[in-house]
C-alpha cells in the first residue's frame, strides 16, 4: 500500500463545497455528461488532453473512464472532481490532482472547463477549493501545473490562484496524434506558500 494512502486520515469529506459549486467524485449515471462536455470542446482540449479525448469516443467509453476514475479515487492514486453548478446541476468542467509523487508528496493539477473562458470565474473558484483540499486532508507539499501554449490561460489562471511559474522545458510534450513536440510552461505552488497566503488572508480579515 502506498505511502500516500498510509499518511491519509481513515475518512476524509470527498465532496466540496463552494459558493457556487459542487466538486465531487465521479460516479455511475456520470458517463453522459462527461462524455458530452468532451465532445462539445474537443477542439480546445486537444493536445492537452488527446489522450482522454482518444479513449472516449461513445458513451461506453465514457461509462469506462468514469468507473475507472472512481476507482483510481477509491485507491487513491488520481482525485479526479467532476464540477456541477448548484444552481442548476449544471456539469461544466473537470479537475484532478494526479501523477501523485508519495516521496515529496507532490501531485500534477489537471484541469478544463467547458465555455472557456467565459467560465474562468467559476475554475478559480473550483481550483480554490481543490488546492486547500491538497494542502488540507491529503497533506501534500506541493502541487504543480505543466501548460502547452494552447491552453497558457489555464497557468494565468493558477497563477492568480497562488502558483509561481517556475520556467519552461522545451520540446518536453507530444499529443496522442501528433508529431509535434511543444514546449510545456511549469506553474508550482508549495504548502508555504499557501500557509503564507492563509496568514495574509486572515491578517487582511483581522484588520478589516
Amino acid at each position: 500500500m502506498s505511502y500516500l494512502y498510509n499518511t491519509l486520515p481513515e475518512t476524509f469529506d470527498t465532496q466540496l463545497d463552494t459558493a457556487h459549486l459542487l466538486l465531487r467524485p465521479y460516479q455511475e449515471g456520470d458517463e453522459q455528461d462527461f462524455m458530452r462536455l468532451m465532445q462539445e470542446n474537443a477542439a480546445y482540449l486537444n493536445p492537452a488532453f488527446s489522450g482522454r479525448l482518444a479513449r472516449v469516443r461513445v458513451l461506453d467509453d465514457a461509462r469506462t473512464q468514469v468507473q475507472q476514475l472512481r476507482t483510481d479515487w477509491d485507491n487513491r492514486r488520481t482525485f479526479d472532481f467532476g464540477v456541477w453548478q448548484k444552481e442548476d446541476n449544471h456539469y461544466i468542467g473537470d479537475i484532478a490532482l494526479k501523477n501523485l509523487d508519495r516521496s515529496i508528496p507532490k501531485a500534477e493539477l489537471g484541469l478544463y472547463f467547458t465555455a472557456w473562458p467565459a467560465t474562468r470565474q467559476l475554475a478559480q473558484e473550483a481550483l480554490q477549493e481543490v488546492i486547500r483540499f491538497a494542502f488540507g486532508p491529503l497533506g501534500l507539499n506541493k502541487v504543480y501545473l505543466r501548460c502547452t501554449n494552447t491552453n497558457e490561460s489555464y497557468g494565468s489562471l493558477a497563477e492568480s490562484c497562488g502558483f509561481v511559474k517556475e520556467g519552461v522545458l522545451r520540446c518536453d510534450y507530444r499529443g496522442t496524434d501528433s508529431d509535434t513536440l511543444l514546449d510545456l510552461s511549469y506553474y508550482g505552488i508549495t504548502r508555504l506558500d499557501f500557509e503564507n497566503a492563509q496568514q495574509q488572508e486572515a491578517s487582511s480579515t483581522a484588520v478589516a
